[in-house]
């Protein structure tokens, strides 16, 4: 498929919209949902999105974080499978970023900026007591000037498509490793994906470590004990997944308001939909900017509940067309139970099951 060149002053700028529209004709046109989307990661790389995320300093434009959640919810609406994509590759970056190790994170980003190496995270095991045998998922033992890594990092986006990855280990001390490793060193293993319900595209699963050799230069930080917070950096809880599930849930009622145009019975509830949608997003700004009383957890719940109903809106709004395979309000539904498992606090989850429930 042919597409315009992109204007990259324009989306340097914060002007995103062609990128979008490019984004969701490609997303459209896909014959297949577990195909890696490398066309559309590759007009993200066209586009220079990665350097939104990059300090000045190292090479990068360094958007504020309202304009990267605004950029995030636009994109969500274009691609969701493309914009989750991101998000972990961000991770990655926002690590490499942020470490202490000067020589290893200028060769990285280096690349990164050239684009020919790209980064995705799998970490998601250290913040959870996910062990095997009684061991850690993943574990590390030192020797002779770096670590022996086995196990495996199970819950890794889009190592396929990616040239290192940047993961985290557990040493038999209690301590933990952050390292980045080429994806096809020696004894790594990627397996396809997890077929999932939805963004099964995302090629997310298991990266498998036997015997992987990791030198001491390849780490991000010091060894420590909770080795995510040393870099101030949090792995989850922030308003990105939020940013994203409102990005699907503008989708819906973008589609809704469009049948309304020739079925004035929908009219009430796209003026509804559209006011909650307005309120989500203002919250999201200022959540994204620090100036609200109000919490991740807070707007991740009411978050999940609107992309939820706005999906299954959707979806009464279809009709029977929407059920059949291939329309999008049933791609939207099916996406739309991700918001209820990644990366999800306890606490959303339970304040979600009790709206389910009926419990107030």
């Amino acid at each position: 498929m042919n597409l315009e060149p992109l204007d990259r002053d324009a989306i340097h700028s914060g002007n995103i919209s062609q990128l979008c529209e490019q984004l969701a004709t490609l997303s459209a046109s896909s014959l297949n949902d577990s195909e890696w989307p490398s066309e559309r990661l590759d007009l993200l790389e066209q586009a220079d999105v990665y350097r939104w995320f990059i300090p000045h300093h190292l090479g990068g434009l360094e958007w504020e974080s309202t304009q990267i959640a605004s950029a995030y919810v636009e994109l969500a609406s274009a691609c969701l499978t493309t914009t989750f994509i991101l998000t972990q590759r961000v991770a990655a970056l926002r690590r490499i970023c942020a470490s202490d190790n000067i020589p290893l994170r200028d060769k990285l980003l280096s690349g990164i900026l050239a684009g020919n190496k790209q980064a995705t995270v799998g970490i998601s095991h250290l913040t959870t007591s996910r062990r095997h045998l009684g061991q850690p998922a993943c574990r590390a033992i030192a020797k002779d000037g770096g670590y022996v890594v086995t196990g495996q990092s199970p819950w890794v986006t889009g190592a396929c498509g990616a040239t290192h990855l940047v993961v985290g280990a557990e040493m038999p001390n209690g301590q933990q490793i952050l390292f980045v490793v080429a994806s096809d060193t020696a004894g790594i293993t990627i397996p396809k994906g997890f077929n999932l319900i939805a963004l099964t595209a995302s090629q997310t699963g298991p990266v498998k470590f036997e015997n992987v050799f990791i030198d001491s230069s390849s780490l991000l930080t010091e060894p420590a004990e909770q080795v995510l917070t040393v870099s101030g950096l949090t792995s989850t809880g922030s308003t990105q997944t939020s940013a994203l599930a409102l990005g699907l849930a503008t989708a819906a009622v973008n589609f809704i308001e469009q049948e309304s145009l020739h079925r004035p019975d929908l009219l009430e509830s796209v003026e509804a939909l559209n006011a909650q949608q307005l309120a989500l997003k203002a919250r999201l700004l200022e959540l994204a900017s620090g100036v609200t009383t109000g919490t991740n957890e807070e707007l991740r719940t009411d978050m999940n509940s609107f992309v939820l109903r706005t999906t299954q809106a959707s979806m009464a709004a279809a009709k029977g067309a929407g059920f059949v395979e291939g329309h999008p309000a049933g791609r939207w539904c099916c996406e739309a139970l991700f918001f209820l498992v990644w990366s999800c606090p306890q606490a959303v989850i339970q304040a979600n099951l009790c709206e389910l429930a009926g419990i107030e």
